[in-house]
C-alpha cells in the first residue's frame, strides 16, 4: 500500500509537496439571477409559494436551489448555491446548499419553509435571510423514536411537502416514510397520519393507524382540517379531530392549496377544484393561492399563473423558457456555459481545449481566448453522422478524449460501444467498433489509440495503419495513458497498472477509490482523479500526494489553494496546462503552480484534540485544535503530511480542523501550517487508532456539553433524569468505532446510538441512557467514553437529578 505522507523532518530540509491555486475556466450555474424569469431555463419546477409582497417562490428541485420571482418578472437565487449538498446553517441562505428541495410553505411572521428532501430536513428561512435546519439531521428515525422528541433530533427520510397552520405549527409529509408529522410550538416532533408502511387503509378511523402511500401536498383548512395529497393512493384525505377520510379521487396527487375556502389540487392528469377541473392546465406539480385570488402552478419545466381578474381559465407563463437548464453558452465566455457531467479534457498543439460534454451528449471546444462552441453532437444521443461533418454527428455519453500527433480527436463514444475520431478538417470518422462500454482512449508518439474496453475487459491498440489487437488485459480499465517511455498506464476499480511496450502489465499504485482519469505531466508525474474521494492525487518518485480537493464533495475555492477547495466527483484530467473536468460541479477548473518555499519552518506547532484539549495522540477523521503563531487568518492552509485537511476556524495562533481520515495509524504525520506556499510551523504528531474526547462547556473539563431528551443543555441547574435518554458530543473516535462503551458514575449506560453527527464530519454523537436506580447520587457524576479501549479525558461530568 503506498503511503499518502511526505515525511518531513525539522532535523533537515522540509520535503513540501508542489501546490496548486484552482479556477473555474468553463461551466457556471444556472442562475440567471437578475434576467428575465421567462428567459431562465427551469431543471424541475417543484414547490411554489407567495409572500406578502406579491414574490412569487419555486423550488427548482434539479437546480438545488429556491428562486424568487418578482412582480416586475425578474427572478434571483433565493436559497441553495445550485450545487448539491449540505452547508449553510446559520448563514445567509443564498450561500447554503440544498439537495433537490420540493415543497415551500410561509408561516404568518413571513419565515420560509422548505422541504430540503435530499438533505432529509425542513430549513427555515428567516424574514432577515438566515437559512436553519428545523426539522431532521438527528439520529432518531421519525418512523419511532423520533416521535415526542426535538424534531432536529429526528431523521426524516424525504421530506416532501410543508405546511403551517395560524399558530406556527408545522405540518411535514414524508414521501419515503409513508407518515405526516406535526412539530408543536415547542419543536417538538409527533405524528399525525400513517402507520410507516405504505398502503391503503383506516378510513373513519384514527389518522394514526391509517396507511398511507407517498404522501405529498398538503394543506390546512380554516377550520383546522388537514389535507394530504396521498398520492400513491390516488386520492386526497382529510384529517379532522383525528379521524381520516378520502374527500377526492384523482391519479398521483401532489399539490394542495386553499384559496377562499376552495381546496385546488395539482394532479398528474388533473388541475383544479375538488369539484371542477381547470383544463387549460392539464397537468401539475404543485399549486399556490394569493390573497388575490390568483393561482399559480408548476407544470413540466415553467411556472404558470391564472389571474383571477382574467377569463376564466386563461393561462400566463411567468417562468421558465423550456431549453434545457444543463446547456447553453455556444459562442460566449467558457465560463459563462452550462455543462453537464463533464467527464474529461484534452489539448491541442494549439492550445485549444476539448470538452466531452458526456450529459449533453456533446464535444465542446473552448479557444485560447475563452470561447466556447459545440464541434459535434445533438441534444439527442444517436450514433449517425460517421464519414460526415462532425457538427451534425450525433454521440451517445462521449467520454474519454485524446488528440493524436496529427491533431485528430479520438472519442471514447461509450453509448455507442464504438471510439470515433474528428478530423483537423471536421470529420468523423470510425476508428474501432465491437466495444463494450469504452471509457478512455490514450494515443502515443507511432499515431496508435489505445481503448479502455471496460465492458470486455482489455485494453485495445489501434495502429495508425489501422490495425487493431488487443493489447493487455485488465479487468474493468477505466482509464489509460501514455509516458513518454511508451508505458500505458492503466487505472482500474482500485489501482494503476504499468503495461510496457511488450504488454507486460505490473501493478503500480494500489488503495484508490475508483481513479477514473489519468494524465501523464510533462516532468513524468502522473496526475489521478478519484471521483468516488472527490480528489486529485500526483505520483511523484514512489509517492502519492494529494493536489486539490478536501476529500468532501463540493464546490468552493475559486482562487484559492487548491488544496482548501471542494471538488465534486473530478472524472478526467488534461494536460498543457492542469484542467480538471469537476463532472458533478458540472465545470472545469485549472491548476496553477505555485512557487513554494524549500526551508523548513523554525516553528513548532501544538496539536491537540478539540474536546479534550489533550495533547498526546490523535485518531483518524477527528477534530482538533493547533495552536502556533504566523498563522493567516484567510491564507492558510493545515498539512498532515501532504494530505490538507479540512478547516473549521483560523486565526494568528489557532486553527479547528478535521485531521484527513486516511491518516494510518500507528504512525505519525508531519503536521505543517502552510502560508501562501511557504511553511510557517511544523511538528510530529503521533496518530492511533482512537483518541476520544468528549466536548465540554469549560475547556475540556468540567459539565460535558451534552443535551437532555428535552432538548436543553444539561446543567447543574438542569440535570437529567434517571432513565432519559442524553445525547453526548465526543471526537476521535477514528477507525476505532466497532467497541463504543459510556459510563456514567462508574456504571455502563445503554447506548441507544453511536456514531458519527449527522451533518458535521468528525463529531462524534451518543445517545446514551442515564442508569436507574439509587446507586448513582444526585449532582455530578462522572463521565467517560471509550473506544476500543481508548478512554476519554478524566474531569467530565453529567449532572443527574
Amino acid at each position: 500500500m503506498v503511503s499518502r505522507l511526505c515525511v518531513l523532518s525539522l532535523l533537515s530540509t522540509a520535503c513540501f509537496a508542489a501546490t496548486y491555486t484552482i479556477q473555474t475556466v468553463a461551466g457556471s450555474d444556472n442562475a440567471t439571477n437578475g434576467g428575465s424569469a421567462l428567459a431562465a431555463a427551469l431543471g424541475q419546477p417543484e414547490g411554489v409559494a407567495i409572500d406578502g409582497a406579491g414574490n412569487v417562490y419555486v423550488a427548482d428541485a434539479a437546480g438545488n436551489c429556491v428562486r424568487i420571482i418578482a412582480p416586475d418578472g425578474t427572478i434571483q437565487i433565493f436559497a441553495g448555491t445550485g450545487t448539491a449538498g449540505f452547508s449553510g446553517d446559520g448563514g445567509p441562505a443564498a450561500a447554503a446548499q440544498l439537495n433537490q428541495p420540493y415543497g415551500l410553505a410561509f408561516d404568518t411572521d413571513g419565515n420560509l419553509y422548505i422541504a430540503d428532501l435530499g438533505n432529509s430536513r425542513v430549513r427555515k428561512v428567516s424574514v432577515g435571510g438566515v437559512i436553519q435546519t428545523v426539522a431532521g439531521g438527528g439520529a432518531f428515525p421519525a418512523t419511532g423514536q423520533g416521535q415526542g422528541g426535538p424534531a432536529t433530533s429526528a431523521q426524516l427520510m424525504q421530506p416532501r411537502n410543508v405546511t403551517l397552520d395560524p399558530g406556527g405549527f408545522l405540518y411535514i409529509s414524508d414521501f419515503g416514510a409513508n407518515q405526516v408529522y406535526e412539530v408543536v410550538a415547542n419543536g417538538t416532533l409527533i405524528l399525525a397520519a400513517g402507520t410507516g408502511v405504505a398502503g391503503y387503509s383506516g378510513d373513519s378511523a384514527s389518522a394514526l393507524l391509517a396507511q398511507l402511500s407517498a404522501p405529498a401536498g398538503l394543506a390546512l383548512d380554516s377550520a383546522g382540517a388537514l389535507y394530504i395529497a396521498d398520492s400513491g393512493n390516488n386520492r386526497i384525505r382529510k384529517v379532522y379531530n383525528g379521524v381520516i377520510i378520502t374527500v377526492f379521487n384523482t391519479p398521483a396527487p401532489t399539490g394542495l392549496a386553499f384559496g377562499s375556502g376552495t381546496l385546488y389540487v395539482a394532479a398528474s392528469s388533473y388541475f383544479g377544484t375538488v369539484s371542477q377541473q381547470i383544463p387549460s392546465i392539464p397537468s401539475a406539480v404543485d399549486v399556490a393561492v394569493d390573497p388575490a385570488g390568483d393561482l399559480f402552478a408548476t407544470s413540466g419545466v415553467f411556472v404558470l399563473e391564472i389571474p383571477a381578474s382574467a377569463a376564466s381559465g386563461v393561462v400566463a407563463t411567468i417562468a421558465g423558457s423550456g431549453a434545457s437548464p444543463n446547456f447553453g453558452g455556444d459562442n460566449g465566455p467558457a465560463t459563462a456555459a452550462l455543462l453537464n457531467s463533464p467527464s474529461s479534457v484534452a489539448m491541442d498543439s494549439s492550445g485549444n481545449w476539448y470538452i466531452a460534454d458526456t450529459s449533453n451528449n456533446r464535444i465542446r471546444m473552448v479557444t485560447p481566448a475563452g470561447v466556447i462552441s459545440t464541434i459535434a453532437g445533438t441534444a439527442a444521443a444517436g450514433s449517425t453522422g460517421d464519414n460526415g461533418p462532425a457538427s451534425a454527428a450525433q454521440l451517445n455519453a462521449p467520454r474519454g478524449l485524446a488528440v493524436d500527433s496529427l491533431g485528430n480527436l479520438c472519442i471514447a463514444d461509450s453509448g455507442n460501444n464504438e471510439v470515433r475520431e474528428i478530423t483537423p478538417g471536421g470529420l468523423m470518422l470510425p476508428v474501432a467498433t465491437q466495444l463494450n462500454n469504452p471509457l478512455s482512449v490514450a494515443t502515443d508518439a507511432q499515431g496508435s489509440v489505445y481503448i479502455a474496453d471496460s465492458g470486455n475487459n482489455r485494453i485495445v491498440k489501434v495502429t495508425a495503419a489501422g490495425i487493431t489487437s488487443i493489447f493487455a488485459t485488465i479487468d474493468s480499465p477505466q482509464a489509460i495513458a501514455v509516458d513518454s517511455s511508451g508505458n500505458l498506464l492503466v487505472a482500474d476499480p482500485t489501482q494503476i497498472w504499468t503495461v510496457t511496450p511488450a504488454g507486460v502489465a505490473t501493478s503500480t499504485i494500489t488503495g484508490l477509490s475508483s481513479p477514473t482519469g489519468l494524465a501523464v505531466a510533462s516532468d513524468g508525474n502522473l496526475l489521478i482523479a478519484e471521483p468516488a474521494a472527490n480528489l486529485v492525487q500526483q505520483w511523484t518518485s514512489g509517492t502519492l500526494t494529494t493536489i486539490a480537493g478536501t476529500g468532501t464533495a463540493g464546490f468552493s475555492g475559486d482562487g484559492s489553494p487548491a488544496l482548501s477547495a471542494q471538488l465534486s466527483a473530478p472524472a478526467g484530467i488534461g494536460i498543457g496546462a492542469f484542467w480538471i473536468a469537476d463532472s458533478g460541479n458540472n465545470r472545469i477548473r485549472s491548476l496553477t503552480p505555485v512557487v513554494t518555499s524549500q526551508t523548513a519552518p523554525s516553528a513548532t506547532l501544538s496539536v491537540v484534540n478539540a474536546a479534550s484539549l489533550a495533547a498526546g495522540p490523535i485518531a483518524p477523521g477527528e477534530i482538533v485544535t493547533v495552536f502556533g503563531s504566523g498563522f493567516s487568518v484567510t491564507g492558510s492552509q493545515l498539512l498532515f503530511g501532504s494530505t490538507a485537511a479540512t478547516l473549521f476556524y483560523t486565526s494568528a495562533t489557532q486553527i479547528n480542523a478535521l485531521a484527513p481520515s486516511s491518516l494510518p495509524a500507528n504512525a505519525s504525520s508531519m503536521v505543517s501550517v502552510v502560508v501562501s506556499g511557504t511553511a510557517v510551523a511544523a511538528s510530529s504528531t503521533p496518530v492511533v487508532s482512537a483518541a476520544p474526547g468528549i466536548f465540554t462547556t469549560d475547556s475540556g473539563i468540567g459539565e460535558a456539553a451534552a443535551i437532555n431528551q428535552d432538548g436543553t443543555l444539561n446543567t447543574a441547574a438542569n440535570p437529567a433524569p434517571r432513565g432519559t435518554i442524553v445525547s453526548f458530543y465526543a471526537t476521535g473516535q477514528g477507525s476505532g468505532s466497532s467497541a463504543v462503551t459510556l459510563t456514567v458514575g462508574g456504571y455502563q449506560a445503554q447506548l441507544e446510538y453511536a456514531g458519527q453527527a449527522p451533518g458535521f464530519p468528525g463529531l462524534m454523537q451518543i445517545n446514551a441512557q442515564i442508569p436507574t436506580g439509587i446507586f448513582l447520587q444526585s449532582g455530578p457524576e462522572p463521565v467517560v467514553l471509550s473506544v476500543d479501549g481508548a478512554a476519554s479525558q478524566a474531569g467530565v461530568t453529567i449532572a443527574i437529578q
